[in-house]
């Protein structure tokens, strides 16, 4: 399939929005790949349940992006991330054939890469503060009756 497909695909998937939240662009993923989400989701460790109904908008966990990008390392991680560029990755880079972070010299991409990761991470704490203040509120209420 060629990337405008995929555009298009995307667009429709998604009924023309093309911003969508992260848990969305990991579903495109296994549509993408072919893969059934069942298959998919077994492969990277995560339960399909949490990408489906009102789990779809909550967070992803960093630990779950890494999964997936470990196990898809042609999936490109700003795109993952921020839905941002391309979904695949154009220079074929494998995560294996990369040199240990400890020996890699610090590139420009990677510390993009690495701004992006902590805005998502800051986003999706925002996001969990605002869900704790309202279960908060929520529990104030039943203790009050």
């Amino acid at each position: 399939m060629t990337s405008s497909i995929h555009v298009l695909k995307y667009k429709r998937f998604f009924k023309g929005e093309v911003r969508v939240n992260v848990k969305e662009r990991v579903l495109l993923i296994a549509e993408t790949k072919g893969i059934s989400k069942t298959e998919f989701f077994k492969d990277v460790g995560l339960s399909y349940a949490n990408f489906k109904g009102g789990q779809k908008h909550t967070a992803l966990s960093s630990d779950a992006m890494i999964a997936i990008l470990t196990r898809h390392p042609e999936i490109c991680p700003g795109w993952l991330l921020m839905g941002e560029g391309n979904m695949m990755r154009k220079d074929g880079r494998d995560v294996a054939s990369a040199p240990p972070a400890e020996t890699a010299p610090p590139a420009t991409e990677g510390l993009a890469i690495y701004r992006q990761l902590v805005n998502a991470l800051e986003q999706t704490i925002k996001a969990q503060e605002k869900t704790i203040h309202s279960l908060e509120g929520q529990v104030s209420l039943l203790n009050g009756k």
